[in-house]
Parts: structure tokens; sequence; C-alpha cells
């Protein structure tokens, strides 16, 4: 038989009836349209997607923004100016090798006008004079008179009341058509002709007829000194843009030739005897050039000087003392003033052992005449 059990109402929890599960009466509708905030988020979302257009303003800037900082290594002041430096990013690793600053020192270009020629003074010849000095009457300068009459020398004899006389001690004598083939000296094929006389310049014209050459027009003409360039106005129609000249020396006549290197080869008419400082200046500047002698300096007859004594000779080259040993060889200088002037005509006086007593030029007389000057104020002992 079933126990009955009996339970305390007070004391029992009441426990909820099961429920019967009901149907949801909310009923979800098609289409139904979308709220703001869920729009803001699908177009975000869609924006993140798609790739965006680029416009001009953003490839600008793409351009001008630098894609890696840079950092100049710091330099010392006592460090050299620096002209161009090592750059290294800023993630890099350096070692502390590389840490040191690089200097790169560029080279500065230099221009062709700013090019000095220096050329290194030869040792002055030794001056031999007695501690009294002779009285100067009479000088024979071994050049031909001047044509215009004018000249510093006249001017000296004129102020001292010497006795002064011009005889060339040597005459040009152009080279013949036939021997100047036999140099293979194309002179058409030269753009640039360098002049140092006036002779050269007679005698480059002269050859050129000879053998019907047409000189171009565009030629370029470098000469020695202004009074040499203006002598072209006999051959040529003269033209600032193709004649270029120095001031008579060779450092500021080189420094010319070298703002026009680049201009084509050169071509220096000249004679058998000549100096070669021009031509050591052109070798040593690496200038393309070609040498044509188109004359000979020979020996003038002085044989009418034979009974005729000067206290001073005066010469201006090396050929003239061949000269002078040529129509006189036993020629003995005794009481006879040499004044000359370059260190070619010293070389040629020491070579025929003879004395030196008028030099020039020298730092303290550049040209000759001053030097002749001041050595006849001294021996005739008057004044200026």
């Amino acid at each position: 038989m079933a126990k009955k059990v009996v339970v305390n109402k007070s004391t029992a929890k009441k426990t909820p009836a099961p429920t019967k599960p009901v149907k949801s009466t909310v009923k979800v509708v098609k289409n139904m349209p979308k709220t703001t905030s869920a729009l803001k988020t699908k177009s975000v979302s869609k924006q993140a997607v798609k790739p965006v257009k680029p416009t001009k303003d953003s490839l600008l800037k793409k351009k001008t923004t630098p894609a890696v900082k840079v950092k100049i290594a710091p330099v010392k002041k006592s460090a050299p100016k620096v002209v161009a430096k090592e750059l290294v990013p800023k993630k890099q690793k350096v070692s502390k090798v590389e840490q040191q600053p690089v200097v790169v020192v560029a080279e500065k270009s230099i221009s062709k006008a700013d090019k000095k020629i220096v050329i290194e003074p030869k040792p002055l010849p030794e001056i031999v004079n007695p501690d009294k000095l002779k009285q100067v009457k009479s000088i024979l300068i071994s050049l031909p008179k001047p044509e215009s009459g004018k000249s510093p020398y006249i001017d000296i004899a004129e102020q001292f009341k010497i006795k002064l006389d011009w005889r060339p001690f040597t005459k040009v004598e152009g080279i013949k058509a036939g021997d100047f083939r036999k140099q293979k000296i194309y002179i058409d094929q030269y753009p640039c002709v360098i002049f140092t006389s006036r002779v050269a310049i007679e005698q480059y014209f002269r050859i050129c007829e000879e053998l019907r050459i047409k000189i171009n027009e565009d030629n370029r003409y470098f000469c020695l000194s202004e009074a040499i360039a203006l002598y072209l106005q006999k051959f040529i129609q003269y033209r600032k843009r193709k004649v270029f000249y120095g001031d008579g020396k060779l450092p500021k006549f080189m420094e010319v030739i070298l703002k026009h290197k680049e201009d084509g080869k050169f071509l220096i008419p000249c004679s058998d005897l000549r100096d070669k400082a021009l031509i050591e200046l052109l070798n040593k500047h690496n200038i393309t050039f070609g040498e044509a002698v188109i004359y000979k300096t020979i020996a003038s007859n002085l044989s009418d000087l034979k009974d005729v004594k000067y206290d001073m000779l005066v010469f201006f080259n090396a050929s003239a003392i061949e000269s002078l040993y040529s129509n006189f060889p036993n020629f003995k200088q005794e009481d006879t003033r040499l004044a000359i002037f370059g260190n070619s005509t010293a070389d040629a006086l020491k070579a025929r052992k003879l004395n030196i007593n008028i030099f020039a030029p020298t730092p303290e007389n550049p040209s000759l005449v001053d030097a002749i000057k001041k050595y006849i104020i001294k021996s005739n002992k008057r004044g200026k």
C-alpha cells in the first residue's frame, strides 16, 4: 500500500508550473528600411575596401616628400670646408669607422681666364764692370733705324750728346716654296697661327701666296704684342674676334693662348734660329702645335765697319752675336761695353767668353733703354 507523504505547506517551496512554448508574434518583414547607423557603417566599410583614385595634389605631395630621412654628418670647426658629404640613412646601423665625417673635397673648376702662367726666372747673368767706368761717347745698335725717326735711344743720344748709329747685323731670307714642301707642313690644317715678330707675319703671307694657299677667313691669330697684332692690318681684315695679343712677355701671352686651347691646332711660322722658351711652354701645357721654318736669319755684310770702333755695342738676339764673329772672327772686346737683352743673347756671349756690361730685363731694369741710361749717368757723370 503506497505511503502518503505529507508536506508542510509553509516550508515547501512553490515550484512554477511548466509553461507551454509560445510562438513569437514578431514577424520579420522583408525589405525593411535600414537605419542611418547601419548605412553609415556600410558606407565606411565600402570606402575602406575600394581603392581611392589619386588626385593631382596627392601626387605632388608624394613627389615632394622624401622617402628616407637623412642626416648630414657633423664637421668640426677645425676641419676644412666641406664641399660634399656622405648621406647616411637614419635607421641604418653604422660602424664606428663609418661614423666619422667623410669629407670629399671636390676640385674647384678653374676657368680658363683664371689660369695664370708662372715662368721660373732664370738666374741673371754675371755683369762685369770695373770700379771706375769709362765715358760712353759712341753707340752702335744692331738694328735697322726706325722709319719714323723716333726712338728712346735717339732721346738718350741727344740728352748726353752721344754719337748713335744703327746697323742691322742680320737679314732675313725667305725659304723657297720647294724647300718648304719638304717639311710636310700643311698650312691650311692649322686654324690658329702664332706670330712673335713682324718678319714672321710677312714671310707667312709670302709663302701662302707662292704656294697658292687660300687662307681661311675664320683663322685666329695670336701675337706676342699689340704692335705685332696691328701689323696684321696690312694682310687681313683686322677684327678683334680673331686677333689676340699679349703684353710682349711670355707669361701673359701664354694665358691668351690657353683661353683658346680647344680652338684647333697652332702653327708657329719661325726662323731656323729661334728662342725655344715658347716651345717649352706649349709642350708643358699639352697644346697641339707645329713649327714652320719659312725664313732664315743670315749675317749681314759688315766689312765697312772693320776700322770703326764704338764704346758700346747693343745686341738683342743671339744671331747678331754670330754675325759679329762671322764678319770679324778675331774680334776682341777690350774696352768695348756690351749691352744685351734676353737670356739667349747672354748664353751666346758666354759661349764666346765675352763680358756682359749691361743686361735687361731685370727687376730694376725691365727695359734695356733704362739700363743703358743708368749706366751712362754713372759713367759720364752728367745729370738726367
